[in-house]
């Protein structure tokens, strides 16, 4: 009606005057509504921002938090590579001056963080901090993870325990293995074991006794297999320990021309048929024969043969049907064998072989000490094994050692080994058994003149210290 131009006369020009402002006011109401919906709009952003920022704040504390953590395993690892370094017998780096710090090593990226040491060794009671001590390292590790670093002294020491007097190859264990060990068929080893490699329990299979294995390597049982951490099979266990094995080799001097050799068989006789061992190529009796070769010692039919020297230089030891090798009482024995190169043997040879009831043993059962060292060599297999029923062994007071670091051992069929032996890899099977001799941890005494083993170092303390060293490395420790 108001826009009809035919309407518009002032009566209702005024009214529609009236109904126009009251219809924009109406309309300017709608108008409050977006400004409402803004603030608030506004207002929950806000109240979002606030949330946002709070949990950013957050995570940025768990993402330092994370790395911190992440940084200090990084410094550990730092430590880690040093010990590794100190316990194959090669210092990590020269230090600046005598009994001085070296490093820092650097160069080194662990799960993507960066790491740097510093190291010394220390000869004193009361540098090491520790009792009696003989030699202690200290080493300070610096890891660095995404700009957070943190930074670790460890104290590392090669104190020898009443259980473990020496250095020497078996201070910790009686049975060492440089790759893997395995037990099959209800053999069992009574006492602690080391492998660079896996242990392997199988088939009713046993090891009793504290054992280790190599890093990243693992124990294996099957199901009806038993680990023991005691030698009297009382204390089932699962835990194995994780380090490295070192194994020296055999330095034989000049054991294969100054030795003993030449008492067979004039002062080390022969009992029973002297035509059923020879040696060197000859039978007891005199004669000649194809059966022994060069440095050969063949002992067959219920014969044995006493050994009273020091020294032997041998290639190659057979014993065959109820034979037997005697050690003279009160005497220690040492029999190297030589490389099969030197011995013009081929790869694969069994430079101790025992089968059929033969045995090692003292003639009188009185304690003796008798270490076979194996030169062995790294491009031919050298092999040792006892077989059927054979023996080496005595009441157990015997200290027996076979070290063959570079030749694998079997034992098979009912034998029994009761001393110490280090092989590149071994192999129990079908009732086998070994037990650790009196005095197992000091077998490099009385004579016998076993290689050393580099110090192996335990740490002791462990101290994390404020992320940045100052004037000294363990500054701040």
């Amino acid at each position: 009606m108001c826009s009809s131009p035919q309407n518009r006369n002032a009566v209702l020009a005024s009214a529609c005057s009236l109904f126009g402002a009251a219809r924009r006011r109406l309309a300017s109401e709608g108008g409050f509504a977006v400004p409402t919906v803004l603030l608030m709009t506004v207002a929950a952003l806000g109240m979002a921002g606030v949330a946002v920022t709070t949990s950013i704040q957050g995570q940025s504390g768990t993402v330092r938090d994370q790395g911190g953590k992440a940084a200090l395993g990084v410094a550990e690892s730092g430590v880690s590579q040093a010990l590794l370094h100190y316990n194959r017998g090669v210092a990590p780096c020269v230090p600046a001056t005598a009994g001085g710090w070296c490093g820092p090593v650097t160069g080194m990226s662990v799960n993507g963080g960066a790491v740097s040491y510093w190291a010394r060794t220390l000869d004193s009671a009361e540098e090491c901090g520790v009792a009696n001590e003989v030699q202690c390292v200290e080493i300070v590790s610096l890891g660095t993870v995404n700009g957070v670093s943190r930074r670790v002294d460890v104290m590392a020491s090669t104190l020898p325990t009443e259980e473990s007097p020496t250095l020497g190859p078996f201070a910790t264990a009686g049975v060492l293995s440089y790759e893997d060990m395995t037990l099959d068929s209800n053999a069992v080893i009574h006492t602690g074991t080391a492998t660079n490699g896996n242990l392997s329990l199988n088939s009713n299979a046993k090891q009793c006794g504290q054992a280790s294995v190599g890093i990243g390597k693992e124990l294996k049982t099957s199901p009806n297999a038993q680990y023991h951490s005691n030698s009297t099979c009382t204390a089932p266990s699962s835990e194995v320990l994780q380090q490295e094995l070192t194994l020296p080799l055999v330095d034989q001097t000049d054991a294969a021309t100054n030795n003993d050799n030449h008492r067979l068989f004039a002062e080390d006789q022969i009992s029973g048929n002297k035509g059923d061992a020879c040696w060197n190529g000859k039978k007891g009796d005199g004669k000649a024969t194809s059966a022994c070769g060069a440095r050969e010692l063949r002992i067959d039919n219920k014969s044995a043969v006493t050994l009273g020297g020091k020294i032997y230089s041998f290639c190659k030891l057979t014993l065959r049907s109820n034979s037997a090798l005697y050690i003279e009482s009160g005497v220690n024995t040492t029999i190297y064998f030589d490389s099969p190169e030197n011995c013009l043997q081929s790869s694969g040879v069994y430079q101790l072989d025992l089968q059929s009831n033969s045995r090692i043993t003292s003639a009188s059962g009185d304690p003796v000490t008798i270490a076979m060292l194996f030169v062995g060599s790294q491009t031919r297999q050298t092999r040792i094994l006892l077989n059927s029923n054979t023996e080496v062994d005595g009441p157990c007071e015997q200290n027996f050692i076979i070290y063959a670091p570079l030749s694998d051992v079997t034992l098979n069929s009912n034998s029994k080994f009761c001393g110490a032996i280090a092989g590149k890899k071994i192999h129990l099977d079908s009732n086998a058994e070994i037990w650790s001799a009196k005095g197992s941890g000091s077998f490099n005494v009385g004579g016998v003149d076993l290689p050393d083993t580099p110090a192996h170092y335990t740490p002791y303390r462990f101290v994390e210290c404020s992320p940045a060293p100052a004037s000294t490395p363990n500054d701040g420790c």
